[in-house]
């Protein structure tokens, strides 16, 4: 069985009419609608572009690293200090402890 599509021609096999068929065969008539000759020079060029944007953020790397190393300081200077007040203290509830003064089995012996 032969088959006519007027953008491609002759198909010789299954005459199935496909949209998808004819978008590509309409797609395929139309002429570029841009040029691919300056395509990867344009490219290159925004790269370069983003290069140098960035050339005027590595000023601010040494303060950036300071600010980053005295955070990380005070979080592990506050952070030792808490866990040392929180270790000092008793705990009431305590799942798993025999001491604990509020299991139901201590509220009710003292009844």
């Amino acid at each position: 069985m032969l088959c006519v599509y007027p953008a491609i021609g002759t198909i010789r096999g299954d005459c199935v009419d496909n949209r998808l068929d004819r978008a590509l065969a309409s797609l395929k008539a139309e002429p570029l609608d841009r040029r691919l000759d300056q395509l990867e020079p344009a490219v290159w060029a925004r790269i370069e572009a983003a290069r140098q944007g960035r050339d005027g953020a590595t000023l601010f790397l040494p303060v950036r690293a300071a600010a980053v190393a005295a955070a990380l300081m005070l979080g592990v200077a506050l952070g030792s200090f808490g866990a040392g007040e929180a270790r000092a203290e008793r705990q009431e509830v305590a799942v798993f402890s025999l001491d604990s003064d509020l299991a139901p089995s201590t509220l009710l012996d003292g009844r």
